[in-house]
């Protein structure tokens, strides 16, 4: 076994050299286990390759390295399936090998304009909003479609997440200005909510369903200033802006955080961000402070069970639910909290253990779009063998993938839990 070495995603340059020394040992680590074989594109475009040059690595060419990195989505199944992640001497982070190879391929080709767009949520959040009409019109116009087809590579049947006329915050600051508690009586406990650009931008109610059922629970709920967490700029390697993302979150989150609040967060995505990667890439104290107090949004709902201040009082029984739970919250190891959480109201849940293979910007793209659908279509045949009346995910483009795959109507498991509360 070679030398164990870690690539450093914060430098600012990284070298070839490195890169590929570490790949060969990783790659040669997956050829005699091959565990991950069916868990998605890479690996199979990895183990076809290493077969055809009869398990030779030194007869992989750069445009197959290249290749298994383009296919990676940073779904991260991989690393939890993996028996060899530390603290096992091996040492192995497949996820991160990825990121890797994306940020060394930045450096040596161009990133596409049209990745380099697509990453900044933020700022195409706030302009979709402020035309959201405009917007989704043209986001189902056959003809404007086929234009972003071609010239921009977005794929012409990609369904595309909707903008919201009036966005979340706005909402939150209508409706119950910077602070919101519990009606009546004294608040339980204190949350401050990291919703960020997906719920900010295009599933409003999702954010709107977290407060209220906080609400319900007695929480006071605070929006403090934030940006786009930066998980989407792993697509393109660009660990800087990540960085960059990290520290104003950081600095926003810490002073609610020494006021005693925890931090909640209703997007599974978001949360890894906050819990793992802002540690990984930023191993401070203050993001190790952070990151120790952020909760799942059913995660922090089942915290407040176990300390028996959850309201149990429901009004509504959901019925057969087929939950999807999406790969982003497999990988914090929490168990499954939105499936608990539904159960208690008299729900039967059916867990669905599938990437939704949307990923992101990657099932945008006209060169993967087709390969997402496949990916995709595992989910939603076992979604159909449940035969359930409701279906849920905890991430919103899984539940749009599952829609535009199985023709499926999607919630998340919030707004399951505000339902059931009669809200």
């Amino acid at each position: 076994m070679a030398t164990v070495n870690v690539i450093d995603l914060t430098a600012d340059k990284l070298e070839r050299s490195a890169v590929l020394q570490e790949t060969l040992r990783i790659f040669d680590v997956c050829d005699g286990c091959r565990r991950c074989f069916n868990l998605c594109p890479s690996f199979n475009t990895l183990f076809e390759r290493i077969d055809a040059g009869e398990s030779d690595l030194s007869k992989l060419q750069a445009a197959e390295y290249e290749r298994v990195a383009d296919e990676c989505y940073y779904c991260k199944l991989c690393y939890n399936h993996c028996p060899y992640t530390p603290p096992h001497p091996y040492q192995l982070d497949f996820p991160r090998l990825m990121i890797g190879w994306k940020k060394l391929l930045s450096q040596d080709r161009p990133v596409p304009w049209r990745d380099r767009l697509l990453v900044r949520s933020d700022w195409i959040g706030k302009l979709g909003t402020t035309l959201a009409p405009l917007m989704n019109w043209a986001n189902r116009t056959s003809w404007i479609r086929d234009i972003l087809h071609r010239v921009l590579g977005i794929h012409r049947e990609r369904q595309l997440v909707k903008f919201q006329e009036e966005t979340f915050p706005h909402w939150l600051e209508r409706t119950r200005g910077h602070a919101s508690r519990g009606p009546t009586e004294p608040a339980v406990a204190k949350v401050a909510l990291f919703s960020t650009c997906l719920i900010d931008y295009h599933e409003s109610e999702v954010g709107q369903a977290t407060v209220q059922v906080l609400e319900k629970n007695r929480v006071e709920v605070v929006r403090p200033e934030q940006q786009c967490c930066g998980m989407p700029f792993f697509e393109t390697g660009n660990t800087a802006a990540i960085l960059k993302k990290a520290v104003a979150n950081l600095d926003a989150l810490q002073p609610y955080v020494d006021a005693g609040y925890d931090v909640v967060v209703p997007s599974p995505s978001c949360s890894l961000m906050l819990k793992r990667e802002y540690p990984h890439l930023l191993p401070t104290e203050q993001s190790r402070h952070v990151a120790a107090r952020t909760f799942d949004v059913c995660e922090y709902l089942m915290k407040l069970k176990k300390e028996g201040k959850l309201n149990t009082e429901f009004t509504h029984r959901p019925g057969k639910i087929a939950y999807h739970i999406p790969c982003h919250l497999r990988d914090q190891n929490i168990g499954f909290k939105s499936k608990e959480l539904m159960e208690l109201t008299g729900a039967h849940v059916d867990v669905i253990e599938r990437c939704s293979g949307h990923d992101g910007i990657w099932s945008m793209k006209t060169e993967f779009f087709d390969l997402s659908m496949k990916i995709a279509a595992k989910a939603v045949r076992e979604v159909e063998a449940a035969q359930a009346e409701i279906v849920v995910s905890d991430c919103p483009l899984a539940g749009l993938q599952l829609s535009q795959a199985g023709g499926m109507v999607t919630v998340h498991p919030i707004q399951v839990m505000k339902r059931a509360y009669g809200i």
